[in-house]
């Protein structure tokens, strides 16, 4: 099993070369490298970076800070609110990306309404602590039916969250908060995109992605059946095929695909 280090390029498998273009991956919130390493297992041969939202409060900071950092050009993945800060960095510079992956991520600005909400997690968090915050008030809407009980994967998860700590949910939190209206940028994306979103994410709809592929010329979308939120670690198969598709071919077409949930 491959270790990503966080803001590192390293190659998965050093068995044949990768593309010209490294992988660059953004975690979500209260997420590090580990919610990506099981669907880079399945990427095989491919330079991967892994950069977490940590030390700005603005999705604009983000995405100026991150393309400082990063190669000439590159691929792009983002996961939740990491989809939301990729939808910033293409829009920033467009000539630096070279294909871009949306995964379980959100388009639309935050809502006024869900500031305050927002503020008062970060406040009942730091009540209950990091990880039962996670583990008892946010797990049940991450995942779908068939991975509630999964023990392993909430564990995970709730790692994450403590590792991350207060402070960094705080800063998420108003990059989430912070966030541009997307929607209106979508048309000026021309490479080739992927769209991707567990079929029951309850909290990135699976509308909120048809919404997007639609907007984004030559998006294809693929929704990974009794998946939520979480689609990375409940079905890392269908997804990393979807993700070597991507990375492999050019999408000539939109095309709304539903992938087969693979056994595990």
């Amino acid at each position: 099993m491959t270790t990503l280090v966080p803001g590192t390029a390293r190659p998965v498998s050093a068995a044949a070369p990768g593309p010209a273009e490294p992988l660059v991956l953004l975690p979500g919130t209260l997420c590090d490298e580990r919610v990506w390493q099981p669907v880079v297992c399945r990427l095989l041969h491919r330079p991967v970076i892994v950069k977490p939202l940590v030390g700005e409060s603005s999705t604009a900071a983000m995405a100026r800070r991150l393309l400082a950092e990063l190669p000439a050009r590159f691929s792009l993945a983002g996961f939740s609110l990491g989809g939301i800060v990729a939808l910033e960095m293409i829009a920033q510079a467009p000539e630096r990306i070279a294909r871009l992956a949306l995964v379980d991520t959100n388009a639309r600005p935050d809502p006024p309404a869900n500031h305050t909400a927002r503020r008062n997690a970060v406040e009942r968090a730091a009540q209950l602590g990091m990880e039962r915050y996670v583990s008892d008030k946010l797990w049940s809407v991450y995942v779908s039916g068939d991975h509630v009980a999964d023990e392993a994967k909430r564990s995970l998860v709730a790692a994450m969250s403590a590792a991350a700590g207060l402070d960094t949910f705080r800063s998420q939190s108003e990059l989430a908060i912070s966030r541009a209206d997307s929607r209106p940028r979508l048309g000026a994306i021309r490479v080739p995109t992927l769209v991707l979103c567990g079929a029951e994410d309850k909290l990135c709809t699976p509308a909120v992605h048809e919404e997007m592929a639609a907007g984004i010329p030559g998006a294809r979308l693929v929704q990974v059946p009794r998946t939520g939120h979480f689609a990375l670690i409940e079905d890392p198969d269908a997804v990393a095929a979807a993700l070597r598709d991507w990375l492999d071919l050019d999408i000539p077409s939109h095309s709304d695909v539903r992938v087969k949930r693979t056994a595990s």
